[in-house]
């Protein structure tokens, strides 16, 4: 998946959010409603997390130097953990707080009509950011979306297609609320609560996504095993011994390779088979950008 596909969606996703979070404030000034102030901070929340996620894609396009020899690319997953955390406690534990002080103390919503329309605008906006980061992530993985995140390294997708689910769940627990505090106050309160443990589900998710691809991630089995049967289709190789995977970044992976090679095959053939083995491997999974191939005698 190309970085400015995902950029674009980051991008969009921001413009979105900050009409969306003006809207929001407004609405909540007038309106009183503790679900409407929920979400208004979980949309300031999600713009800030946005901007994180540029800067993380900037900082990961710096040259490799001495220090980093393999470049920036996982600085990406460093920006998109402090999105986890900025969506935990700017969005998740500020609801559930707001939700509390409600329901002890329950108000009703004014200017419900608003509200409702403010939410129902919102719902429009954030459906369409939802359905370009989806459409993106399902160009260039095929299934279920879910096994799509799980394979997916592009950590700025991953995130806007999270935000924006958790986004129009939020938006309808509090459309919902907010008709129902005009007759029981107390669901004003019950819709911000419903808010907060939705984003804690969401930032715990990401959370998780981030812990495997910090500490390196493989490949998705499939493509290992077909990079083993690329490599054993050449005549030196007697057999492969390992095959190890890590990513390093949006698109970007390390490769480890052990074959056994005949013992009566020249060195200069078994060095030609090994560019070759590179230039096979590189030309069908073009996201292998390191392949270091240990040659042994059987």
């Amino acid at each position: 998946m190309s970085s400015s596909k995902s950029t674009k969606a980051v991008i969009f996703a921001l413009s979105g959010n900050v009409v969306i979070t003006i809207m929001k404030f407004i609405a909540a000034f007038f309106t009183r409603s503790a679900s409407m102030s929920a979400e208004a901070i979980h949309s300031s929340a999600d713009c800030l997390n946005q901007v994180f996620l540029l800067v993380g894609n900037k900082r990961t396009q710096k040259d490799n130097d001495e220090q980093h020899p393999f470049g920036y690319g996982r600085e990406e997953f460093f920006w998109g953990f402090i999105v986890a955390i900025l969506l935990f406690f700017g969005g998740a534990a500020y609801s559930i707080f707001e939700g509390v002080i409600k329901l002890s103390n329950p108000e009703p919503v004014q200017h419900v009509m608003w509200a409702l329309i403010v939410l129902g605008i919102s719902m429009l906006i954030e459906g369409k950011t939802f359905l370009i980061a989806y459409r993106t992530m399902k160009q260039s993985y095929k299934g279920s979306i879910f096994k799509a995140i799980k394979k997916s390294v592009d950590i700025n997708l991953i995130v806007i297609l999270l935000e924006d689910a958790a986004a129009l769940v939020g938006l309808i627990f509090a459309f919902i609320c907010t008709l129902l505090a005009t007759v029981y106050p107390m669901f004003d309160g019950i819709g911000s609560l419903l808010v907060g443990f939705t984003l804690c589900y969401v930032s715990y998710s990401l959370v998780n996504e981030l812990r495997q691809l910090i500490i390196g991630e493989s490949m998705p089995r499939d493509d290992r095993a077909r990079i083993k049967e690329i490599v054993a289709e050449f005549d030196v190789v007697t057999h492969v011994n390992r095959i190890k995977t890590m990513t390093m970044g949006r698109n970007n992976y390390l490769l480890l390779l052990s074959v056994n090679a005949d013992d009566f095959i020249r060195v200069f053939k078994v060095e030609d088979a090994v560019e070759e083995m590179k230039k096979d491997i590189m030309f069908e999974f073009p996201q292998v950008t390191e392949i270091f191939i240990e040659i042994s005698e059987q």
